[in-house]
C-alpha cells in the first residue's frame, strides 16, 4: 500500500504486532529511523524480545515495544510519525474515535495510517470484533481529519487476503 521511498528512515508504528511477521517486512521493506511497537499482550512483547532480529534492533534504538493502550500514546511526540499500520487491529479498538483521534495527533503532516481487515472478521462474535463495518470504519478516520481516505480493493488470496483501509494527514 506505501511505496518505500516515499520517505527515507521514516518513523513508523504498528499496532498490534504480534508474533512480528509484518514487523519484520516493515523493518526490512523501510529500514526506519524509529520504530514503536504497541502490542498490548506481555506474551506477544516477551515473544518479540527474545527473537534476535528484533532484540538487535532493540538494542540499536531503532525499535521499542510498548505495553500501552494505543488510545494513549503520550509518550509519542505530536506529528512525529510518518506511517501507522494496523493489521487485524481495528475490530477491537473501542471506542474507535478515540483512537483514531490519537492516530491524528501523532501522524506527521502528509504521513499515513493503513488498516489491514478481513472479511471473516464479521462472521466472528460482534461483542468481541466491534468495528466491521468497513464503511463506517472509513468513516470515522474522516471524521480524525484524515483526508483521501479509502478502501482499497482486496490484497493477496486465500488466508492471506486482506483489505486495506487508507488515509493521509493533510498537509498544513
Amino acid at each position: 500500500v506505501i511505496d518505500a521511498t516515499e520517505v527515507e528512515k521514516p518513523v513508523i508504528m504498528e499496532i498490534g504486532p504480534g508474533a512480528g511477521y509484518a514487523l519484520r517486512e516493515l523493518i526490512k521493506k523501510f529500514s526506519p529511523s524509529k520504530f514503536y511497537g504497541i502490542e498490548i499482550s506481555e506474551a506477544f512483547r516477551k515473544q518479540l524480545t527474545a527473537d534476535k532480529e528484533f532484540s538487535a534492533s532493540i538494542e540499536a534504538g531503532v525499535l521499542s515495544l510498548h505495553g500501552d493502550d494505543a488510545k494513549d500514546l503520550s509518550f509519542i511526540p505530536d506529528n512525529s510519525v510518518d506511517i501507522v499500520f494496523a493489521f487485524n487491529v481495528i475490530y477491537f479498538l473501542d471506542p474507535l474515535a478515540t483512537y483514531m483521534k490519537e492516530l491524528y495527533r501523532i501522524v506527521k503532516p502528509g504521513g499515513s495510517v493503513n488498516f489491514g481487515v478481513k472479511n471473516v472478521a464479521k462472521d466472528m462474535d460482534q461483542s468481541i470484533y466491534i468495528n466491521t463495518d468497513w464503511d463506517a470504519c472509513v468513516e470515522e478516520m474522516k471524521s480524525a481529519g484524515f483526508v483521501n481516505v479509502e478502501k482499497k480493493e482486496e490484497r493477496l488470496e486465500d488466508s492471506l487476503a486482506y483489505i486495506p483501509l487508507v488515509g493521509k494527514k493533510p498537509q498544513e
